[in-house]
């Protein structure tokens, strides 16, 4: 388990680099900090006060910051700001600590904070007037600080699905057959090479840029910036807005479509949809099967949950596979709910109210919605258990012993399955993630009952 890096760690070198004294600092929670150690400081010196960003490497458990990681996201973002992009200027970066400070940007981030459908509209406009302009970016730019440049299909989806596989299946305790299914569906159904490769910012759209008066102020989060297809960039805006409802996310792309003379497919924009919910799994997998409790523990439970619907929706979607409801238990032994009832009144109404630093109550919400999946597990997990040996041992045509050796012999016949039991699978990976969705409602966060939009 990776050690996270600390106001102890950072501090002390942000105050020499900028010859001031930092007098106040919040850190970063949430989906803002997307899990990644960040705050927001005021440095006095020289007579006058600034503010800045201080954007730390993620650490923890994530393999794929080995390839991905923020010295390389400080090089895009120092070529993208001389391309005029409105992104945060690199004030100073360090290898150790591993941490970069940027200059403070005013905006909002959370797009479901606009009520006026005409600023969501302005917004969105303006949002894909800016990535049109990136996208015009030569590729070869980017090649020149190290981006590498796809000349095929299979290296197109190749080379960024190679990063996040070497980043999950060495790192796994226990293997995750959807994840696996996932990636060797990827491989067999790859689309042909698009007119030009564009910079794709990789987790693109809503929560990702600041924005005031219905216009872009900066783009953030280019940590997985890659060369690729201009179609993926817009599936991930569709990803993002599971978490960010648009509202008008046709919109989204039809005045991207306009702004650079890219026409849509839809077809390609539901296969790279697949990696954009795939992409969490690959991620957290490893990270969720070592829980740190200094991390954002409950958060990446959900996301990995979410993440594996998601994909079972994607790929059913790009299939043209209709998945039906699937059954879950409800409820049934009222004397462990009453347990936790009482425990969750008195963190909510006894703690929580009497906690006055933003940080401490975010790290307190997420114990609770930590025991909001413990509490599941105690109400319908034997139930949620039968199922799962159930269905396993309809896919396996035996029963496993367990839930983990059933996920084991899965896994293994994934890995020598016929494209012909596709559906199969799919159908499978759905119900096993819905059922993992139960196993965590109540602590869901922003992803509870989160379904993508429409393409159009």
């Amino acid at each position: 388990m990776s050690a996270l890096l600390t106001e102890n760690d950072v501090f002390p070198w942000a105050e020499r680099v900028l010859q001031g004294r930092i007098t106040a600092s919040t850190r970063q929670g949430g989906r803002e900090a997307g899990g990644r150690p960040g705050w927001f400081v005021d440095v006095a010196g020289g007579g006058t006060s600034a503010k800045y960003y201080i954007r730390g490497g993620r650490g923890g458990d994530f393999g794929y910051i080995q390839e991905y990681g923020l010295q390389r996201e400080v090089r895009l973002l120092k070529l993208l700001r001389d391309e005029g992009i409105p992104v945060p200027e690199v004030i100073a970066s360090s290898d150790e600590p591993n941490a970069a400070i940027l200059g403070f940007v005013e905006g909002v981030n959370d797009f479901t904070r606009i009520a006026s459908a005409a600023e969501r509209d302005a917004v969105a406009r303006d949002f894909a007037r800016v990535m049109a302009r990136w996208h015009a970016i030569p590729a070869g730019k980017f090649a020149e600080i190290g981006l590498a440049v796809p000349v095929n299909a299979e290296q197109l989806v190749g080379n960024d699905l190679s990063v996040w596989e070497r980043g999950h299946f060495p790192l796994l305790s226990e293997p995750v057959p959807l994840v696996t299914f996932a990636c060797q569906w990827l491989r067999r159904n790859l689309p042909p090479m698009p007119d030009k490769l564009v910079l794709v910012q990789g987790d693109t759209g809503p929560g990702q840029f600041l924005f005031r008066d219905g216009r872009v102020q900066a783009v953030v989060d280019w940590e997985l910036g890659a060369l690729g297809d201009p179609m993926r960039e817009l599936a991930h805006i569709r990803t993002r807005d599971v978490w960010y409802p648009t509202g008008n996310l046709p919109d989204w792309f039809r005045y991207y479509s306009e702004f650079s003379g890219t026409p849509l497919d839809d077809d390609r924009i539901r296969y790279y949809s697949v990696i954009g919910m795939l992409t969490t799994a690959l991620a957290l997998a490893p990270v969720v099967q070592k829980l740190n409790p200094r991390d954002e523990h409950a958060e990446w439970l959900a996301q990995d949950v979410w993440s594996k619907c998601a994909t079972a929706e994607a790929i059913a979607e790009a299939m043209g596979i209709t998945l039906e409801d699937v059954a879950l238990p409800a409820p049934a032994r009222p004397y462990v709910s009453a347990l936790f009832d009482t425990l969750r009144e008195n963190l909510e109404q006894e703690q929580l109210p009497h906690i006055e630093d933003s940080f401490r109550r975010h790290r307190l919400q997420m114990d609770l919605r930590l025991l909001a999946r413990l509490r599941n597990q105690a109400e319908i997990g034997p139930e949620i258990e039968a199922m799962e040996l159930a269905d396993m041992q309809a896919l396996l045509g035996r029963r496993p012993r367990s839930v983990t050796e059933g996920q084991r012999s899965i896994d293994a016949l994934v890995r020598v399955a016929e494209p012909g039991r596709d559906e199969e699978f799919v159908r499978y990976f759905h119900r096993h993630a819905r059922r993992e969705e139960a196993l965590m409602r109540g602590g869901m966060g922003r992803a509870a009952n989160a379904r993508a939009a429409a393409i159009r």
